[in-house]
């Protein structure tokens, strides 16, 4: 429950005319852009599994290599722009209503979609349909892309299972 200056609680947010789509809308971009972000930093960076381009530009040479990065600091810068247009709707949806509809685990929820969400997306059109990069490149990269995939899934699953019930509106 969210404290409110003037009734003490949420609990009476039925009064309050408020654009509930907004703030689920902006739970979902923060999700996604997030969701790219992990991948980026964790897949792209730490492990080095792959690049966002890599099974089109191979990163074996000093050039291949650049070329990567840069692709994969436009997917970063991407990702960014996503957050951050999450956050001003976020932000306008506050503005017009300080009583959030929402609880925080409705609104984790949320993000918990916007992260599988941008799984699936990856997965379909990176992995499969243009071809840019599979998870882990080599001899079993069918079950490192199965599994990124179906991860999107329960991600998506425990979202709803979050926001089940916890909406108001």
């Amino acid at each position: 429950m969210i404290d409110s200056p003037s009734s003490g609680t949420a609990k009476e947010s039925n009064a309050f005319p408020i654009n509930v789509r907004s703030f689920k809308i902006a739970g979902f971009l923060i999700g996604f852009g997030l969701g790219g972000f992990i991948d980026a930093i964790v897949l792209h960076m730490l492990l080095q599994w792959h690049h966002l381009v890599s099974g089109r530009v191979p990163s074996n040479t000093l050039v291949g290599l650049q070329r990567n990065v840069v692709w994969d600091g436009v997917l970063s810068a991407g990702m960014w722009l996503v957050i951050v247009v999450g956050l001003a709707v976020l932000w306008r949806s506050v503005q017009q209503a300080p009583i959030v509809p929402l609880t925080t685990s409705a609104f984790v929820g949320w993000i918990l979609i916007g992260w599988g969400g941008f799984q699936l997306f990856d997965s379909v059109f990176f992995h499969a349909l243009l071809g840019l990069h599979h998870i882990r490149p080599g001899p079993n990269y069918l079950v490192y892309d199965a599994a990124f995939f179906l991860i999107g899934f329960v991600l998506i699953g425990l979202g709803f299972l979050m926001t089940r019930n916890q909406v108001d509106g």
